[in-house]
């Protein structure tokens, strides 16, 4: 339904009463002049004459006879002499000569007054006689060429058009009865009833309403006489139809003259214009420039009510009354109806009210150029709403067809023009051509903009990727805060129909549910697309089904079928189950409510894709619980010949063993097209046979991701050798699926072959791996193969010594993740430190949960401090401990002084060391800190820092002049550490009862109360945050300008250093390290580097103006680092944060939890969930925490997970 907007000004009675007793008072000396002499009895009439409707009536239509008419008066000042009337009537022209002029004021609608005998007669003759009166007298009508006159008779016609007379023999006009010459300029006051300039006229039609069809009258709408702003209306019968089509087509012909004598002048008032452009400003926003409204003076035609056909009602009827004006603005029209008021009135007096229509939600207009009607039909309707319509009239109604269809055409560029068509019923005027100009994206910037203008709803966040084929893709960001409405998500549909510059659509991670379960019944405007660009139609089966169809099922299926360029539609996670802030557990969901809703997504595209009316070949609908039935369906179509799929990501969709396996057996008809396959962590496993048989069949693939479905019951490899040596793999994954070793010999061999040389990502966590298995797989890549490899949780004891020796050969991967190994015997774990000391190909290393069976000995730690000393490779280190309700893998209280090696260390730039106990100790890692120059990036949450910790390593940090990226805390812990330390402090100790001599110490009395010991805290805390982010934005400087004069030195070597920092291989590490690496990497990144179309964040001492004033403030260096984000997310945080000490403290001293929840909404820092699994942003759903005593998929919080955590997905099981 259209939001309607009420602009009224607000006054009281008072000021009412007071503008119509001004208005009354201005109008008196308006009236005419005294009428000729005429016997006594008249003195009844003239009084009832000068009533005040009878006095609106005169004042507005015979200004310009009272002037002409007071001329001839002048000739014979005799006539009226004493009378009463005659004294009244001197009087008003009294004054009326000395308040007017003859020639009308600067911005008045006339152009002064002419008189009748100069102007050109164009048409004339009677009106139909009104029966209800006893003695009939038609009145006499004039078309002149400036002016229509309405005269009491056909004398007093041609007593005031003299060239009637000579004209009246030859034909011009019907006029039956016989005329009488008469003297020129003989007019009484009644004589004029009537007189409409042609340049006033607003509109001029058939009367509508009751009875219209059997009556012949035509309503005029005027402006009012200036200074007045208003319109005057009259209602003109004639005797036949035929004789009303007539004068109707006349007074047309007569007005489009007058205007093209005067094209460029206007009747709207300044005030008004200011009032209107005020209106469309509030409406759709600040515009820049100078502003483009068109305003269209226009007659607002009412229905039902009878027609009024007396002479009195006449007079009533054009008396002053509110004005109507349409305004087409930039998204949105505008009806608007003005007060009576006047020229002068401030704009923002004008008593106004107002109606705003989207101007693409316009589904109907219907006009006559044929029949020159100005008469036209608007209908608008907003999703989910009503339909409103507007019948109005215009003489400019040409220009608002004009207008309003290159409107509808600039916000709807790519619509096809016959979509146009329909919605503008326009007779007589053929199909425009409509050549649209800068359209950018396809148009989609200015046409998202007006569907979100027309819904009245705030424009969603999105981007444009360029890095991912098939390109370029169009992404809608997940809200920052809350979901998006209805009608956001269906003004991104809308925008997008049609438009054919995108070949990819993506809404991954963005809650589409609030549009499901939704229906919207209408059969006009844009519901349903059955016509693509190509003027291809859908069936009309289909079209009657997608009618009663759910919304978001019609938006998807227009989506897919009516821009014919979509190749690629990402819907991952459109039904926020997977979450971050999901806390609800899997296993509680409602799937069959999930399964219907991912319906209306995947059912409009299978039956796309079953009528071959669809080009997509590539879709993910990952993370959403999919049907069975639209499971057996898509595996129908699949083994159809002219289906081709390229890319089916259907993981964590919950599906079972039998819709998993038809899915797996209709893969086989894909085997010719089919490059990226993902069913990785469904609930059900599909049969080794089937399995192995898809994959021995597929030709094409370049990425696999079959984590978890099946599992290996015999010898046999998983994968033929032959066909897996003719696939050209990118990614890989096994995760979960027990290895046996005649696939790991069968991909060991691959890996030798050069086949694989595109292969960069190879996950194999808790395939049940060796360490003799591991070392056959990196003898078999060679020696710094390019490929990050993931191998959590195996078993690298058996065969340890393989492993060890292949690693200190420099066989295996640059970047290895390791992580949650519980070794069965340290020694084991001294010989993988040893061996990845000497290593010399290892850039990326993560040993997180990774540890002894007990506590790590002396010889264990002397072996990590070698490592941090002697190894001169690795770039990035996770060596994080893992803490949990259950379980642990720490080294120890003893881990901290093998830190000391950081100090010496000339190659590690990133380093994490999570949930290690370095609280204990704090004085290694402080002063390993302060004298380390390589450092860039250090992570050490999770380690209980107190505040004295906490204020220790700030001081030796200032030492560090390298270290730009800091995190001590995270959110969670923050608050937590907090509020412990508010409760430790707790109420002050009772003070002991002042003795009577210290009441007299002066020293005491002026030094006043001291600060609660919890205000003395919190300011403590504050300094040293403040201190802290002094450091970080020093470091950021000194960063920036050896930077900056690296490049302005050596132009060349600038060119390779950026080469180096921003080229591919160089991406790779910080995306699969995630974390504050990602950060320093994208604050490295040039602005509007390929990949990436993420604003630049601001340095960190950048100050957020909206800023809490109360809470502990912490700054971006103690932020938890966010592994697992894209480096293409566009604003996933804030990068304004404010400095503690531009923030003013509490007054009262007193603190709350929501002091801090609210300090670190300031922050809008995501929750690091999962970052030990640091595998960029496509990384799985968690840990396990240690050998097999998690089911796969289950989620992990946090590398520390203690009591007092929330522990969002730390006890969430996948199903």
């Amino acid at each position: 339904m259209n939001v309607e907007k009420w602009k009224w000004r607000s006054s009281s009675g008072l000021a009412i009463a007071q503008s119509q007793s001004h208005q009354y008072g201005s109008e008196k000396p308006l009236l005419s002049e005294p009428a000729e002499a005429k016997a006594p009895r008249v003195l009844t009439r003239a009084l009832r004459s000068l009533s005040s409707s009878s006095l609106d009536s005169i004042a507005a239509a015979s200004v310009r006879s009272s002037s002409s008419t007071r001329r001839l008066h002048k000739a014979s000042p005799n006539s009226g002499s004493n009378s009463m009337i005659g004294r009244l009537h001197r009087r008003v022209s009294k004054d009326s000569g000395a308040n007017g002029s003859p020639a009308d004021p600067p911005g008045s609608p006339g152009e002064g007054p002419q008189p009748y005998s100069a102007m050109e007669v164009v048409q004339y003759g009677p009106l139909k006689a009104d029966i209800s009166l006893l003695k009939a007298r038609s009145e006499y009508l004039v078309l002149a060429d400036q002016c229509l006159v309405k005269f009491a008779s056909s004398d007093a016609a041609r007593s005031a058009f003299p060239q009637l007379n000579q004209a009246g023999a030859h034909g011009h006009g019907r006029d039956a009865a016989p005329y009488h010459l008469h003297a020129p300029g003989k007019l009484a006051s009644g004589d004029v009833r009537l007189d409409i300039p042609l340049r006033s006229i607003v509109a001029a039609f058939n009367e509508d309403g009751a009875g219209a069809n059997h009556r012949a009258g035509v309503e005029i709408w005027w402006f009012s006489q200036w200074p007045r702003l208003g319109y005057c209306k009259a209602h003109l019968q004639f005797a036949l139809p035929k004789e009303r089509d007539d004068w109707l087509a006349s007074i047309h012909r007569a007005c489009r003259a007058r205007l093209r004598k005067s094209p460029g002048a206007s009747l709207i008032p300044e005030n008004l214009k200011t009032r209107i452009n005020h209106i469309v400003r509030a409406t759709e926003g600040l515009m820049d420039g100078a502003s483009h409204n068109l305003i269209f003076p226009v007659a607002r035609r009412v229905f039902g009510q009878a027609q009024k056909a007396s002479a009195a009602d006449e007079a009533h009827d054009s008396t002053d009354s509110s004005s109507f004006y349409f305004v087409i603005g930039p998204c949105v029209c505008h009806f608007i109806e003005v007060l009576k008021a006047d020229h002068a009135t401030p704009p923002g007096d004008l008593r106004v009210k107002a109606v705003s229509y989207g101007t693409v939600t316009l589904t109907r207009f219907k006009a006559s150029v044929a029949s020159h009607e100005q008469r036209f039909i608007m209908c608008f309707r907003s999703p989910f709403g009503r339909e409103t319509r507007l019948d109005l009239a215009s003489v400019q109604y040409r220009r608002i067809i004009e207008a309003l269809t290159k409107a509808d055409r600039n916000l709807k560029p790519m619509w096809p023009q016959y979509f146009q068509q329909l919605i503008f019923e326009v007779k007589g005027l053929p199909p425009p051509l409509q050549l649209t100009s800068g359209n950018d994206l396809g148009g989609l910037e200015k046409s998202l903009q007006a569907y979100c203008a027309a819904y009245h709803v705030q424009v969603p966040r999105w981007k444009i990727e360029w890095n991912t084929p098939p390109r370029p893709a169009f992404r809608l960001l997940p809200p920052d805060s809350a979901a998006y409405s209805p009608l956001q998500l269906l003004a991104v549909f809308r925008a997008l129909r049609y438009n054919g510059f995108f070949k990819a659509i993506s809404f991954r991670d963005v809650d589409l549910s609030p549009l499901t379960g939704k229906n919207d019944y209408s059969q006009y405007g844009d519901v349903v697309a059955y016509r693509s660009l190509s003027s291809f139609n859908i069936s009309e089966d289909h079209y009657e089904v997608l009618l009663q169809a759910p919304i978001l099922e019609q938006e998807v299926h227009a989506l897919m079928f009516a821009s014919e360029s979509i190749r690629s539609i990402d819907m991952t996670n459109v039904l926020g189950l997977q979450s971050p802030n999901q806390r609800q557990s899997r296993l509680q969901c409602d799937y069959s409510s999930l399964r219907k809703m991912s319906s209306e997504m995947l059912r409009p595209m299978l039956a796309l894709w079953r009528e071959r009316m669809c080009v997509c070949h590539s879709i993910s609908m990952s993370g959403n619980p999919v049907a069975p039935q639209d499971v057996d369906e898509l595996a129908n179509l699949l083994v159809l010949d002219d289906v081709n799929f390229k890319k089916i990501h259907f993981a964590k969709c919950a599906l079972g063993d039998a819709s998993l396996s038809k899915l797996w057996t209709g893969l086989a008809g894909q085997i010719h097209s089919l490059e990226c396959l993902d069913t990785s962590d469904n609930q059900g496993i599909v049969r080794f046979d089937i399995i192995q048989n898809t994959l021995r069949r597929l030709r094409r693939i370049t990425k696999l991701n079959i984590a978890g479905n099946t599992r290996i019951t015999c010898d046999e490899s998983l994968f033929d050798e032959e066909t897996i040596g003719s696939w050209a793999l990118q990614e890989i994954d096994l995760s979960g699926i027990a290895l046996n070793d005649a696939t790991v010999d069968v991909l060991a061999a691959y890996l030798g072959t050069a086949r694989s040389s595109s292969l960069h990502i190879m996950r194999l966590n808790k395939c049940g791996l060796t360490g003799r298995q591991i070392s056959r797989l990196f003898r078999g890549m060679g020696q710094a193969r390019r490929l990050t490899i993931h191998l959590t949780a195996n078993r690298l004891d058996e065969g340890i010594d393989d492993l060890c020796g292949a690693i200190s050969c420099g066989y295996g991967p640059w970047s290895m993740f390791l992580q949650m190994v519980e070794f069965a015997l340290e020694a084991n774990y001294i010989k993988l430190l040893r061996a990845s000391t000497v290593n010399k190909t290892i850039e990326c290393l993560s040993l997180a949960g990774t540890a002894t069976p007990d506590v790590a000995s002396s010889a264990a730690c002397h072996a990590i401090a070698e490592f941090f000393s002697r190894n001169n490779t690795v770039r990035f280190l996770d060596v994080s401990g893992y803490d949990s309700k259950l379980d642990e893998g720490r080294l120890g209280r003893e881990f901290s002084k093998a830190l000391s090696g950081i100090r010496s260390n000339t190659r590690i730039e990133h380093l994490r060391v999570r949930s290690q106990m370095l609280n204990i100790n704090i004085g290694d890692l402080a002063e390993a800190i302060s004298g380390n120059r390589t450092l860039h990036t250090l992570d050490c949450e999770g380690n209980d820092f107190n505040l004295s910790n906490f204020r220790h390593l700030v001081k030796h940090l200032g030492d560090n002049s390298t270290i730009r990226f800091f995190s001590a805390f995270s959110d969670h812990e923050l608050s937590r550490t907090i509020r412990k330390s508010m409760q430790t402090a707790g109420p002050s100790a009772p003070m002991r009862r002042a003795s009577v001599i210290s009441r007299f110490r002066p020293d005491k009395c002026q030094g006043g109360p001291e600060k609660p010991l919890a205000q003395q805290l919190k300011d403590e805390w504050d300094s040293a945050v403040a201190d802290l982010e002094r450091i970080l934005e020093r470091n950021q400087e000194m960063f920036q300008e050896k930077e900056d004069l690296d490049y302005d030195d050596d132009d060349e070597y600038g060119a390779s250093r950026a080469n180096r920092k921003d080229g591919d291989a160089e991406s790779v590490f910080p995306t699969a390290f995630g974390g504050l690496a990602l950060r320093e990497f994208e604050s490295r990144r040039p602005k509007g580097s390929p990949g990436s179309a993420s604003p630049h964040r601001r340095p960190i001492s950048g100050i957020a103006p909206q800023a809490a004033s109360e809470g502990i403030i912490r700054p971006i260096s103690t932020v938890s680092s966010h592994v697992a984000i894209s480096p293409s997310t566009d604003g996933a945080s804030t990068g304004g944060i404010p400095s503690p000490h531009e923030l003013d403290s509490p007054t009262d001293g007193s603190f709350s939890m929501a002091d801090v929840q609210h300090a670190l909404a300031v922050f809008g820092e995501p929750r690091d969930y999962n970052y030990t699994y640091a595998d960029g942003h496509d990384a799985d759903a968690g840990l396990q925490m240690k050998k097999y005593r998690r089911y796969w998929g289950s989620a992990t919080a946090r590398i520390d997970e203690e009591d007092g955590g929330n522990g969002d997905g730390a006890d969430e099981e996948s199903p």
